[in-house]
């Protein structure tokens, strides 16, 4: 198996852990203040998750592709 991609890594994971925390502050807790510190932790993570798929097209698309020259069966 690849190696995951750090930057797709990070951003995958501060998205998940930022919105469970924000759902959480603002719901259970009642706590609408956060949200400003939240809305501002989003774009750094997306960042971090557009550059890491930007990364991981660009590879697919240099990867080597290995094609049978001769179909002949024997």
């Amino acid at each position: 198996m690849k190696k995951m991609n750090p930057f797709f890594a990070i951003g995958t994971t501060g998205f998940v852990v930022i919105a469970t925390l924000h759902i959480i502050m603002a719901l259970v807790l009642n706590m609408p203040a956060v949200h400003p510190v939240f809305m501002a932790l989003y774009p750094a993570f997306a960042i971090f998750l557009i550059l890491g798929t930007a990364q991981i097209i660009n590879g697919q698309k240099a990867a080597p592709v290995k094609v049978r020259a001769n179909n002949k069966r024997y």
